[in-house]
């Protein structure tokens, strides 16, 4: 009996552990296969300049989403941003924020860029975010990313944040909108935030909502369908991608090409900047117009658009906020029809001025961009 009573124990013990088992490989899963979509050079163009990928590091996301840690999710997304991205001169960085004690004792990281994108480069960075710990303050990392590689960069710049959007304190949502809201209007419409949420947090999917409001050019995501192949796909198309143009009909040349000097050089008056901003005065639009029609009468003609500041301010602060009038002139043109590729920019700060810089009429011509041809 004694026997019987062991035996019975024995068979009721291995039963529970098979059950066990069978519950818990039933809660692991894997996440979906991954085929790449290749998009070709030959088809595409980069559609922004810069692009910043923000990772959630942080401890919350150690934590299970349908059978997945949600940080194995999340370095999933960006491997597989990485692999289907080709590599078309953008500008590209990784930055976290969390980590456990064993990857960085600091709250926000910098692990890649800002530098020209590299598919390799990338990837292997990747690999050193390799576990989550440490609190969620993305306010931070938006705040680093503010005054380290959105700071050394022009143009259209892609901002994807990846993360459950769990706060670390009530407080710490308000102060990401508010910090997230201060980039964009430091940088204006050129930045555009993509932010993607794991899991279903409730109120991070409030707050990854309201961070992709931020402006009218960015969307929200969810990491169930950008771990899809379709929905890889379409997410690196819409926000990294753009077709590539027809090469343009070559059209008769003109006879005379208007306000190009002996030098070679379009001096557009009307581009002169009121003081401390980049933002053209529509009186220079007509005058753009007709050197983007010149130049696509012309497709192999190269420019270089110089933007000049007058002498009030730091020389360091001058050099930008005359390759930020550059810059505006070049979207301007491209906008317009110019690839982008024809366009060089410089920025000479103060260093070229065509009038005194004692008087306010002649501060004001030195508030001005120029175009060269090469």
């Amino acid at each position: 009996m004694k026997s019987f009573k062991i035996q019975l124990f024995t068979a009721l013990a291995l039963a529970i552990v098979f059950v066990l088992s069978g519950c818990s490989q039933k809660e692991v899963q894997t996440l979906p296969a991954f085929t790449l979509t290749p998009f070709s050079a030959d088809e595409y163009v980069s559609s922004v300049d810069n692009f910043v990928i923000v990772l959630d590091a942080s401890s919350s996301m150690d934590k299970p989403y349908m059978g997945n840690k949600k940080f194995d999710m999340a370095t999933q997304i960006v491997s597989r941003i990485n692999r289907t991205l080709p590599e078309l001169g953008q500008n590209g960085a990784l930055r976290s924020f969390g980590h456990s004690p064993a990857v960085s004792d600091k709250n926000t990281v910098l692990f890649y860029g800002m530098e020209q994108y590299v598919t390799y480069a990338l990837g292997e960075s990747l690999k050193k975010i390799s576990e989550p710990g440490g609190t969620s303050a993305l306010h931070t990392a938006l705040t680093a990313s503010g005054q380290e590689e959105l700071a050394s960069v022009y143009g259209k710049t892609a901002v994807i944040i990846i993360s459950d959007g769990q706060p670390e304190f009530s407080l710490e949502s308000p102060i990401t909108l508010k910090t997230a809201q201060a980039l964009k209007d430091q940088y204006g419409p050129e930045l555009c935030y993509y932010p993607v949420l794991v899991g279903d947090d409730e109120k991070g999917a409030v707050l990854m909502d309201d961070i992709a409001r931020i402006g009218e050019c960015g969307f929200v995501s969810n990491a169930d369908n950008l771990l899809t192949n379709a929905g890889m796909a379409g997410f690196v198309e819409d926000v990294f991608l753009a077709p590539k143009p027809a090469p343009p009909v070559a059209a008769p040349a003109p006879t005379e090409i208007k306000g190009l000097n002996e030098q070679g050089v379009w001096v557009v008056e009307d581009t002169h900047f009121d003081f401390d901003e980049s933002i053209i005065k529509p009186a220079a639009f007509e005058y753009l117009d007709h050197i983007a029609e010149i130049m696509q009468a012309y497709p192999d003609m190269q420019v270089q658009v110089q933007g000049h500041t007058d002498s009030i301010g730091t020389k360091a602060y001058n050099d930008a906020l005359s390759m930020r009038r550059a810059q505006a002139v070049k979207t301007y043109l491209v906008n317009k029809g110019v690839q982008k590729e024809r366009l060089s920019l410089e920025g000479f700060g103060f260093s070229k001025p065509v009038a005194s810089n004692n008087t306010a009429e002649g501060r004001a011509l030195n508030r001005r961009v120029e175009l060269h041809r090469k």
